[in-house]
């Protein structure tokens, strides 16, 4: 993965503030809604949750996940590796007054764990803006000529992270 891929990966990302968590339980799919509480440098995803969370025990039995996100005409996937922390300093750092419906005590409630997302791969859909035109025009090209639509990296890309970075989360 290059630096401009990482760049433009972490841009896409500010436009966005919730994602659905897609886990496994057994051979069903499951999927709900979380509020983004931080985005590190190297895109690692982190959201706050309940140690009695349904989601948590899924995740010990299969740490693979996805997250789908939208925003408008702005759409992501991001495969990977999830942990949990109970690391009381990130939970401090990481607190927001948007978590406070879920945890009436506050930061301090001793049931708020950290859910970390280590990224595999993602790959986005920019239908916004120009980015749009760009993808309207290609679409026109396609059924006018009968041919595969073709775009460009700033309209749709695919993001391959480092195996070091799979191999990090998945000894975890």
């Amino acid at each position: 993965m290059s630096n401009s891929d990482l760049e433009t990966y972490l841009e896409k990302l500010e436009d966005f503030d919730s994602a659905m968590l897609v886990t496994r339980r057994g051979s069903e799919l499951r999927a709900r809604p979380m509020s983004i509480a931080a985005v590190t440098d190297a895109g690692r995803l982190s959201f706050l949750t309940s140690v009695d969370s349904g989601k948590l025990e899924e995740i010990t039995d299969d740490p693979f996940v996805n997250l789908a996100l939208q925003n408008g005409s702005l759409f992501m996937s991001i495969s990977g590796n999830a942990m949990i922390s109970r690391d009381r300093d990130s939970v401090e750092e990481l607190w927001s007054a948007k978590q406070e419906p879920w945890f009436p005590e506050g930061k301090k409630d001793p049931t708020v764990t950290v859910l970390e997302v280590i990224p595999t791969y993602a790959e986005y859909w920019d239908h916004s803006g120009l980015h749009g035109l760009k993808a309207l025009f290609e679409l026109g090209k396609a059924v006018v000529g009968d041919e595969m639509p073709t775009f460009s990296d700033d309209v749709h890309d695919k993001i391959d992270f480092p195996a070091s970075a799979r191999a990090d989360s998945a000894g975890k």
